[in-house]
Formats: C-alpha cells, structure tokens, sequence
C-alpha cells in the first residue's frame, strides 16, 4: 500500500487550513477599514487602524502587505500574485512561490515544517520524525519515513524497500553515512557497507571484521586491530589510542607513514610534509615543504610560532594572535591570502580573506555581542553587522537595505530566513528598508509611526489613523482622525473635508507682486 501521496496532502492540506483560518481572521477586521476608505483612495496608500489593521502597498519590497495586531499577522502578495506569504507570529508561517512552483510552511520553527518543490517534499517534526520524497521520474522516486532513532524505512530509485526498528532489527540504505547498514538486537550484531566494503560488528564496536575488494581487517577494540586495502593504505594499532601505525596514500604522489604512541611521541613523515610531536600537546614541530613553511607549537592551541612563504604566525593566546596563510591553487581558487588578529581573546577578533577578485574583512566582539562583516568584489559589495541584542543592519550586492533593532536570535543564526520571518517581527521596534530604487521605509513600533520615501513622493503616518500626510509632487494631502478632518491641495485647488461628507472647496488665486518705487522719487 502506497501511503505516500496521502501523507504528502495530509501536510499540503495543513498548511492551507492554517492560512484559511488567518485570512478569515483579517476578513473579519477588514470592514473596520471601512471607515479609512477616503484616505484610502485620495492618498493612495492604505489603511492604517493601528493596531488592529494594517493594508497596503509596500514600495520598499514590491508586493500588497495586509497584517493586523502589530506584527502577530501579515498576509504578504506580490504585484503579480506569483508570491505568497501568511504569517501568525510565531505559530504559523506560509509561503508559496507559483513560478517555482514551491511551498513551505512552518510551525513554531523548528518545531515542524514542510516543503514541496514540484513533486518533491519533506517534512520534519522536531528533527525525530521525518517524511521525505523525491525525484524526477514517478518510477524512480525515493522515499523515506524515519522516526529516528527508532525506526528507518524507505523505498530507493530502484524501487527497494527496507525497514528497521531499533534496536530490534532491520536493514537501511543510505543512512548514517553507510551505503547500507543492517543489525539484529543492536548492538550485539550489525554490518555495515560503504563502497563496496562490508565491515561486520560481534558486538559494535568492539569485534568487527572488514572484507571488500583488495580490502581486509579486523578489530578487537581496544586491544588490537588492522586493516589493509593492498597498493592504497595499511592501518594498525594496540592498545587503542596508545599504539598505531600507519601508511595511506600509497597509490598517490605523496605517501604518508604515521606511528603514534600516545602521549610520548607522535611521527607524521611524507614527501610533502612532516611533524613531530612530543608529550602531547605540549610540543610539536612540522616542516611543510608543499606550502613552504615551518611552525612550532608550544603547547598546542595556546602558542603558536610559523615562518615561511605560505604562513606566518604569533599566537600567544589568551593575549593576542596574529597569523597570516597564503594558499595556492586550492578551493578552485588560484591563490587565497588570509589574516586573523586576536586580542585578549575572546574580546576582539579579526579575520580577512582575500582573493584577486573579492575581500571578506569581518570584526567580532565577544564572539556574537558584536559582529561586522564586509565583504567587496568585482559583482558589488555586502556587508552586515549584528550588535546583539540592540541592531541587525545589512546590505546586500544590488545596494537594499534593511536595519532592525531589536535583534534577539539574528546574531546566532545569521542568514536563516526561517528565523527572520516567523520570529524577528516580533522584536522589530524600529524597522529601516531600502530597496535598490532607492524607495525606502521607516516603521516604529509596527506603522505606529511610518514614513515614506519613494519616487512618487513622500507619506508620513503618525499614531496609526490619527494622523496622515502624503505629498505627491505639487499635491498634498492631510488627513486627521481617520478622514474625520481632510485638506489636499491639487495644483491651485485647495479643499477641506468634514466627517468625510462635508466639503469646502476653492482655488488659491497667485497674488501680484508690487512694483516699488525707486528711492528718492522721479528725477
């Protein structure tokens, strides 16, 4: 039986039933506006009944904004309806993008959410419960269903089935790192298999046998074990950590020989690069001869000493740092130059990396209390900073803008639009947004206060419908109690509005200049 298609509209359908009953909620606020109407079609601009409701059209991001209860409910939709979004802060979020023909939606993020691109979708509840299908071709799709850790089914492209309860038995594809993984009363029997090499456990982890092509071993941990892939590397040890030995890389340019016998004397020899440690981690020596450099640690992370093309390095921690590496032909990058200062750490600390065609300069106080990051390449320049929990700024490469304040979760998870959506409204008292136009918003205390700057003209907002005032070019409007009292000025007509049914209406007549006379009369 095929459960599939009834799960993936079982969490379509929730997210609908979760937007119908917001819009219910602002339908049933909207007649209120009502009373806004004439503001509404002289200025323009919208309805403002702070707090209980806010429509509009928002010149900084584009699209017909209607919300109510300060920021508990927004319903966002662009000017050509292909974007969507319902928000009841912060139980709820919704966003549907028609192009893209993408959906998502959330619930007390990260409690549970769900997204569908296409055909595709996943769903997740609290990370333990997680619902996935995708793929091209209906015969070829792959499924699963996890309630991790305790049970793992599923159906690959091939059309395989698998299912495992733990710790009780079963088999499971493509988990856990393992290409498949199978176990009976774990973990007092399991076999896993990666790349074609099976690795079989009598308990896991401490008896396991190792077999695959050219590829054999063993394990009794911690006593001993080994494993040998023939021509590629050969791994030993006893009494793990205490004794190994081992040689990797041997189908390579740069074969590598590790012998270990901890604490006394670690020994890494290759062609590129070699190190030496004693008493670790109190002294290590390494020669990288592929980088071009020498470094010192003493003991190690606290002081560090490297000279040499490809790195330098003074690190005296907790006082300070100063360490500069230059790589080459890495990254797919043809040379990467890179800068870190450390002050009384954690107090101040900078990095720099750099590249021929971009710089990346970040400043951080006490880690998150105060971040600064700038980064500036042939395709514009970026920069954010984060001063928690007082502001988030940031700016992107087309030059929009946008400044928060406050800013409570942002500066632990910067970039997680999940986050800034469902949860930064929340504590946004002051709100600066400026798009690439140039058209910009200031917002207090959620369009309590609003001022507008566009290239149409400039609106100001203040106490919500108790005051309006919008300037279009030459024409101005000004309306008091929510249209109760109105003047607007058209070119050389001016009116007055009462109760928004009264209204007095008459033309401003320019008034000549006089000509003085000269001083001192006729001559």
């Amino acid at each position: 039986m095929n459960i599939y298609p009834a799960q993936a509209g079982w969490a379509g359908r929730a997210g609908i039933w979760g937007a119908v009953s917001a819009l219910c909620l602002l339908m049933v606020m909207a007649p209120l506006a009502r009373a806004a109407d004439a503001p509404h079609a002289a200025g323009g601009a919208g309805w403002n009944l702070w707090p209980f409701y806010d429509e509009r059209d928002d010149p900084v991001g584009r699209v017909h904004v209607q919300g109510g209860l300060g920021p508990l409910l927004e319903f966002d939709r662009s000017r050509d309806g292909a974007v969507r979004e319902l928000a009841i802060r912060p139980m709820f979020h919704w966003r549907e993008e028609r192009p893209a023909q993408r959906l998502e939606w959330e619930v007390l993020y990260p409690l549970m959410s769900y997204t569908q691109t296409e055909r595709d979708w996943e769903f997740q509840f609290l990370q333990l419960l997680n619902l996935r299908e995708e793929g091209s071709q209906p015969q070829e799709r792959e499924r699963r269903q996890d309630f991790f850790p305790l049970y793992l089914s599923g159906t690959t492209e091939t059309g395989e089935t698998y299912h495992a309860v733990v710790p009780f038995g079963g088999r499971a594809l493509n988990r856990l790192g393992q290409d498949e993984l199978e176990f009976v009363l774990f973990p007092l029997y399991a076999r896993f298999v990666r790349n074609k090499v099976e690795t079989r456990y009598f308990p896991w982890p401490i008896l396991s046998v190792t077999r695959g092509e050219n590829h054999s071993g063993f394990r009794v941990i911690p006593l001993y074990g080994e494993e040998v892939k023939a021509g590629v590397f050969e791994k030993r040890f006893v009494l793990w950590p205490l004794f190994l030995h081992q040689r990797t890389g041997l189908d390579g340019d740069s074969p590598e020989e590790t012998l270990s016998v901890l604490p006394l004397f670690v020994s890494q020899r290759s062609p590129a690069r070699d190190s030496t440690t004693v008493l670790w981690p109190f002294f290590t020596y390494t020669v990288d001869r592929e980088r071009q450099y020498e470094e010192w640690d003493l003991p190690w992370p606290l002081i560090k000493i490297a000279r040499g093309e490809g790195r330098t390095i003074n690190r005296f921690l907790p006082l300070f740092s100063v360490e500069e590496r230059r790589l080459k032909n890495e990254f797919l990058l043809r040379e990467l130059k890179s800068t870190d200062l450390i002050l009384l750490f954690p107090l101040y600390l900078r990095s720099q990396e750099e590249t021929s065609r971009s710089l990346k300069v970040r400043h951080r106080v006490l880690w998150w209390l105060y971040s600064d990051t700038e980064e500036t390449g042939q395709d514009g320049a970026t920069r954010r900073v984060d001063a928690w929990p007082f502001f988030r700024y940031q700016r992107d490469r087309e030059g929009a803008v946008q400044f928060q304040t406050l800013a409570l979760l942002e500066a632990f998870m910067p970039g997680n639009d999940r986050i800034e959506r469902s949860y930064s409204p929340l504590w946004a008292l002051y709100t600066y947004r400026r798009n690439p136009e140039g058209d910009q918003v200031r917002s207090f205390l959620w369009n309590l206060v609003r001022h507008e700057e566009t290239s149409g003209g400039v609106a100001l907002e203040f106490l919500g419908p108790m005051l309006a005032y919008r300037e279009r070019g030459a024409d101005a409007h000004l309306s008091v109690l929510g249209g109760l009292l109105e003047y607007e000025v058209k070119e050389r007509t001016r009116s007055v509005r009462l109760f928004q049914d009264l209204t007095f209406t008459w033309t401003a007549v320019p008034q000549p200049l006089a000509a003085m006379a000269p001083a001192g009369g006729a001559r």
